[in-house]
């Protein structure tokens, strides 16, 4: 049977726990995230930027760079419950065409053909290969954050 002995310091670091708990944690959960989400941002803005080309069956063009590299960013982040989240993607208007010339190419709908492939274009998964390869230190990334922000906040607390 598993026993816990609580030293006379146990009382102060509870209450310390109680009062970072109510008024720090979604600050620090949201830089935490943000670090995190800066690392699969970071590489995904690196593997756009190393496209070159200009068939679409032979990998995105150079028009597809310019555009997806214009659209590229992060959501404002959204706390709802108890769960902070945040989105990374494309957003805005491209270059033009002749079916869209009044704004443009919507990004997402040209960073979805990329994913996807479409009649034209051969498929691309670039999103999920760069969250794939990049997972584990956009995690570490994050621990590390909410680790120096803890200890920061017990430190000073």
């Amino acid at each position: 049977m598993a026993k816990i002995e609580m030293g006379k310091d146990f009382d102060a670091y509870l209450s310390t726990l109680e009062k970072w708990e109510k008024k720090d944690s979604v600050p620090v959960m949201k830089m935490a995230l943000y670090d995190g989400a800066s690392v699969v941002l970071d590489a995904l803005h690196q593997e756009i930027s190393s496209w070159s080309g200009s068939d679409p069956m032979n990998g995105p063009t150079s028009i597809d760079k310019e555009d997806l590299l214009k659209g590229l960013g992060i959501s404002p982040m959204d706390y709802t419950g108890n769960d902070v989240d945040v989105k990374i993607g494309f957003a805005g208007y491209g270059h033009k065409t002749a079916k869209y010339n009044e704004k443009g190419v919507p990004i997402p709908m040209i960073a979805r053909s990329i994913i996807a492939g479409t009649s034209f274009r051969n498929k691309y998964d670039f999103v999920g290969k760069v969250v794939r390869k990049n997972r584990n230190q956009s995690i570490e990334k994050m621990d590390e954050t909410l680790n120096r922000e803890i200890e920061k906040r017990f430190n000073n607390g």
